[in-house]
């Protein structure tokens, strides 16, 4: 029946090319003269398109599609040679949109055995067992310590415990919210560190001393991160063949584009290798590249980096738009910039990385360039200061101040700066699967219970009208899918396997009911909001009428089913610019 009514396409085209509301049947049927590539029919299409938000086929011709809609309209644009897909009823949407994650740092830090977080006695057995039995490691690397038992208020790790058992080898451990680092006093000299070197930015990117002046052994941000590729090379075999495996974890969850939120210099590395990728044709995705500015100097440096890393290795795919800027920290190592002094240390409220006037400065010189901006912002101090730095960047500017500015994570934002960030513009990235209630009170312990109660607060920035967009910011291949995101910012809680290994805290707070968000919401953050970020709404983010074809299709319906089981979503086709890049959709 249905091979039939594709048939009688000419017939069904002769009957109703003069009839239709304003000319809409001839215009698409001027379209439709020399048909389409392919034509999926039978679908349940959720565009995000808010003049059509549903239809039921699509057609697609040279990567682009050329009508949307009902499948009684799509059957003019078969023709002999054009392809039929029967997309059996299954829910289709956008491509999906990842705003902020890190592709080229996987496999780039190689560790020993992780370490127990169950206390400090046997996380110190555990490294002195690991360098006993490596005894020709130049460097003990080792991950990862809580943040939940070491760090109240300005206290944590000291390198004096990691002496008394390894005081002849350099020793780098990681915590387990990645921003700082525990190291021992032979791993400070060999780099070069000592009571009277600098901190790059007081407050955040520091080596931290205790009341005396003297290093402990705990370095936070950028002052480590500056210290990674000169100390530590990579296995090339090894990190190349990871960052294929995380952008196939991507393309294959729906992902079309992404924003690498940096590589901590390791960019030759990393933008090598998905050069050679693109020029083979194996690169999967839209990917627009970055340069990090995580130590006040760096600044100096952004403009011309991401020109050089344009020259050497941009593409159609591989781009380079957006600078990266650190603006604050985290909470957990307390080096997130608030407005309020911290809960467990009054006397302390962080640092931005630069000031409004330093912002500023920095903002017209990328106006000047044409480029972008995406900020780590963790607290609502360094919120607000990207907020200022911008109005007063905008009053320098006869027109249109040309970056689009992202900020990124917003674990605290000031309520008297949510109708700011809509008003200016900004868009606003969320890493969903975050905002379920915490298994590690280390954040709340460091924020009060007033303020973790409200983290991560994204319905009123919809609400207002803000282009929200959301991420997964890691390098983890099981946290990277776009629908684990979904449900997580969906429902306000982690899935309930990774509750079952790990319990709420009883001194975290729950994330509060009003933030489930719609899935509806969690989509257009996804797809067309999370577009406007690299200048692509008018093309991707949305299934329109001259918009790249991408498109995802689901087996399970995502609006009905158990929202429990979202996370584990994986589509059963994905479509990027008309090719369908994996699984199949079944042929008429």
């Amino acid at each position: 029946m249905r091979r039939c009514f594709w048939l009688a396409v000419p017939l069904l085209l002769v009957s109703i090319v003069c009839c239709g509301p304003d000319g809409e049947v001839e215009r698409r049927d001027a379209r439709a003269r020399d048909g389409a590539d392919w034509v999926l029919t039978s679908g349940r299409i959720y565009t995000v398109d808010d003049e059509r938000p549903w239809a039921e086929a699509v057609a697609i011709k040279d990567g682009r599609f050329v009508y949307v809609g009902d499948d009684t309209g799509a059957a003019p644009f078969a023709a002999e040679g054009t392809r039929i897909g029967d997309l059996g009823g299954r829910l289709v949407i956008p491509g999906l949109i990842d705003g902020h994650t890190h592709p080229g740092y996987i496999d780039l830090e190689r560790y020993g055995p992780d370490l127990p977080e169950t206390s400090e006695a046997e996380i110190l057995a555990a490294v002195e067992n690991h360098a006993s039995s490596h005894p020709d490691e130049d460097w003990i690397r080792l991950c990862c310590w809580p943040n939940s038992l070491y760090v109240r208020g300005r206290e944590g790790p000291h390198k004096r415990d990691l002496d008394a058992i390894v005081p002849d080898r350099p020793v780098w451990i990681t915590s387990v919210a990645w921003h700082s680092y525990w190291l021992n006093s032979k791993a400070l000299e060999v780099l070069g560190v000592d009571d009277d070197t600098p901190d790059p930015r007081p407050g955040i990117a520091t080596y931290v001393r205790d009341e005396n002046g003297e290093l402990t052994g705990w370095v936070k941000e950028g002052a480590g991160w500056q210290h990674f590729a000169a100390q530590f090379r990579p296995d090339t075999k090894i990190h190349q063949r990871g960052m294929a495996a995380f952008l196939q974890k991507l393309s294959e969850h729906g992902v079309t584009t992404v924003y690498d939120g940096g590589n901590f210099d390791y960019e030759d590395e990393v933008y090598g290798f998905l050069a050679g990728l693109e020029r083979e044709g194996k690169l999967p995705l839209r990917y627009e590249g970055t340069y990090q500015v995580y130590t006040p100097e760096r600044r100096k440096r952004a403009v011309a980096e991401m020109k050089r890393l344009r020259r050497a290795y941009a593409g159609d795919r591989l781009q380079f738009n957006t600078v990266k800027l650190f603006m604050d920290g985290i909470t957990e190592n307390r080096s997130s910039a608030m407005l309020e002094p911290y809960g467990d240390d009054p006397d302390h409220v962080g640092q931005t990385m630069l000031t409004v006037d330093e912002l500023e400065a920095f903002i017209l010189e990328l106006h000047r360039e044409k480029f972008d901006l995406h900020v780590h912002t963790i607290g609502d101090l360094a919120v607000r200061t990207v907020l200022d730095a911008l109005e007063r960047a905008r009053a320098k500017v006869d027109g249109e101040l040309y970056p689009r500015i992202t900020i990124a994570h917003l674990e605290v934002i000031d309520a008297d700066d949510l109708a700011r960030i809509a008003k200016l513009g900004v868009a606003a990235n969320f890493t969903p699967w975050w905002h379920g209630a915490n298994t590690d009170d280390s954040a709340a312990n460091a924020l009060g219970a007033e303020r973790a109660a409200n983290t991560f607060i994204a319905r009123p920035l919809f609400d207002l009208g803000a282009r929200v967009t959301f991420s997964s910011d890691d390098w983890r291949l099981y946290v990277l899918s776009p629908f684990l995101g979904m449900q997580v910012g969906h429902t306000r809680r982690h899935p309930e396997e990774w509750l079952e290994e790990e319990p709420v805290s009883a001194a975290t707070a729950r994330p509060p009911e009003s933030e489930q968000l719609e899935l509806e919401l969690m989509l257009r953050g996804y797809t067309i909001h999370g577009a406007y970020p690299f200048r692509m709404e008018d093309r991707i983010g949305s299934i329109e009428t001259g918009k790249l074809a991408d498109l995802v299709v689901l087996d399970e319906d995502l609006f009905e089913m158990n929202p429990s089981d979202i996370h584990q979503i994986k589509p059963s086709a994905v479509v990027m610019e008309g090719e369908l890049i994996h699984g199949a959709i079944p042929e008429i």
